[in-house]
């Protein structure tokens, strides 16, 4: 999956009328919005293809562009040529082993042959030291062979995981949509060049928008998560229902958009509604009329 810059648009609140007397239905004006997610190219360079544009509906999976690869491709063939020649290498360093093991033996043997001559006076000090040079020898040889093929396991390693790591470059240059929604913005054309990680395109999941409404401290207590919010569409006779999915846990001032002195200065509490949008009726920055009935 493709790397993506996921974030949510800032959002615009005209809260134009709130009755919060004991009985009374909380109202405020919204902007409704989708989450927008910036879809990033992974894998830089020359793009092939760009099969996408502004206002197109996109399905998750879906391809959007292709980065070309033909220097990659190049570059795994190489990495992937070291490791059949390491692999050749490894062959040759293990059948040295098992020489090794073969003289290492036989001096061993030997020189155990003559030590026990030596004990008993048939054979000389220096054939004793003679068997034991070459007994040391064999078994420095048969050391050095075994550390061989040891470091033939880190080479290993170090080619296998660049072989992964262009194949991941491959595959990422590949850019497929993360989510269902919209394009809204088309950052490049095909035959542009693009860097790694950075943003091709922008969607928007218009399925599922969300609206964010500010509550006094006074009318908080009424309200709690899971609760149903009406949701009208201006200009439209048409109404949707909505979700509390989270409150705000602190306490902030206004949103300086509110233009009497008297709203300003109030603290209020964020609210955030979901709003399911089956049939795409809302769309990102429409306003909308939320109300809330006091439980």
């Amino acid at each position: 999956m493709k790397k993506i810059f996921a974030g949510v648009l800032p959002t615009l609140i005209v809260l134009t009328s709130c009755g919060e007397n004991d009985d009374s239905t909380f109202h405020a004006s919204a902007i409704v919005e989708g989450t927008a997610v910036k879809v990033a190219a992974q894998t830089g360079g020359y793009l092939l293809q760009v099969l996408v544009d502004e206002g197109h509906v996109v399905q998750i999976g879906q391809t959007i562009a292709v980065v070309d690869t033909e220097k990659l491709g190049y570059q795994l063939d190489q990495v992937e040529a070291n490791l059949q020649d390491l692999a050749a290498q490894r062959r040759i360093a293990m059948a040295n082993v098992q020489r090794a093991k073969e003289d290492h033996q036989y001096a061993k043997t030997k020189y155990n042959r003559f030590l026990d001559l030596f004990q008993k006076n048939a054979a000389t000090q220096q054939a004793l030291d003679d068997s034991k040079i070459a007994y040391d020898r064999a078994r420095t040889a048969l050391e050095s062979s075994e550390q061989n093929v040891q470091s033939f396991g880190s080479k290993e390693k170090s080619w296998e995981a660049q072989s992964k790591l262009l194949r991941r470059q491959i595959n990422d240059a590949v850019v497929k949509a993360p989510l269902a929604g919209t394009v809204t913005t088309r950052y490049y054309d095909m035959g542009e060049t693009i860097a790694s990680n950075a943003p091709l395109a922008e969607i928007i999941d218009l399925s599922k928008m969300w609206a964010k409404v500010y509550v006094s401290e006074t009318f908080l207590p009424k309200i709690k998560i899971g609760q149903t919010a009406q949701v009208k569409i201006d200009g439209v006779d048409q109404t949707l229902s909505g979700t509390i999915a989270w409150v705000s846990a602190r306490s902030e001032f206004t949103p300086k958009n509110i233009l009497t002195e008297e709203s300003r200065t109030a603290l209020v509490y964020a609210v955030k509604i979901n709003i399911d949008n089956p049939d795409g009726v809302l769309k990102h920055g429409m306003p909308v009329s939320i109300s809330l009935q006091p439980e």
